[in-house]
């Protein structure tokens, strides 16, 4: 009997065993959360049970890693006393660098491959999961692997190669800037009294800033570097905008801007 086993059961650990569970790919998937998150999970028919990490693991053909990125750090140090030889884990960390290497040294026994859906919502938990979730979306792997390339498929997703590294760079700009952006432009008019006023592109522009700290923490703290790197290219940006803007000149910035907002749309 081929078993998955969930470590984290909110919203993308939910939505993998909707998804899993719909594609046929497993006869059993288990979850290990918190008893009221993994309770929900059942409900929502994400799991077909629960089970204690210790007991879950040696069951398991396949464990995803369904956490926060520091959590998924802390697990990995343990896991490897209770699989399997050859049990393949993978997770769905935000950031890889730190979560590969963290692998590399704990888990002598299992088969370790980076993961990392591009996918998500601003609502957490099993509430807001679904099978759809994964569907078209790129799927990040830090190594080739038949098996989970075939199980990313067979679940909507796109599978992408990239190393950890690279991974933690281009994330930097197109998900963790994004995110900080809106953060800082809802931060910054939390206190101008303008939203009476507001249209739906205010509304829009915000949409990620209903995301919780708690939940950016650890990706952010773990890509410190990039994600520097990726705010200093943004003010300068900005810095030149605002000459534009001064000097009459920018129309170039609109078009830049308008190509590929055009190119993300193409398809939908």
């Amino acid at each position: 009997m081929r078993t998955a086993v969930i470590v984290g059961t909110g919203l993308l650990g939910s939505s993998f065993g909707l998804a899993v569970k719909r594609a046929g790919l497993f006869d059993w998937v288990v979850g290990v959360s918190s008893p009221a998150v993994v309770e929900k999970a059942i409900e929502v028919g994400a799991i077909d049970v629960a089970m204690a990490l210790e007991d879950a693991l040696p069951t398991a053909d396949l464990v995803l890693l369904a956490q926060p990125v520091k959590r998924i750090l802390s697990l990995i140090e343990r896991l490897d006393q209770h699989l399997r030889p050859g049990t393949l884990v993978t997770d769905v960390g935000s950031t890889k660098a730190e979560i590969c290497a963290a692998a590399s040294k704990f888990l002598t026994q299992a088969k370790f491959v980076g993961g990392h859906p591009m996918a998500g919502k601003e609502i957490r938990g099993p509430e807001g999961a679904s099978a759809e979730l994964f569907v078209a979306r790129p799927w990040v792997l830090t190594e080739s692997n038949d098996a989970l390339f075939a199980i990313v498929e067979a679940v909507g997703g796109n599978p992408v190669l990239l190393g950890p590294e690279e991974h933690d760079r281009m994330v930097a700009f197109s998900s963790h800037l994004p995110q900080l952006l809106s953060t800082a432009l809802g931060s910054y008019l939390s206190d101008k009294h303008a939203t009476s006023v507001s249209g739906p592109g205010l509304r829009d522009m915000t949409r990620l800033a209903l995301s919780s700290f708690d939940l950016w923490q650890d990706i952010l703290e773990t890509n410190s570097a990039n994600v520097d790197t990726a705010i200093a290219g943004l003010i300068a940006e900005l810095e030149g905008l605002r000459s534009a803007l001064k000097t009459g000149t920018a129309q170039d910035y609109f078009e830049r801007g308008a190509r590929l907002s055009a190119g993300l749309r193409q398809g939908q």
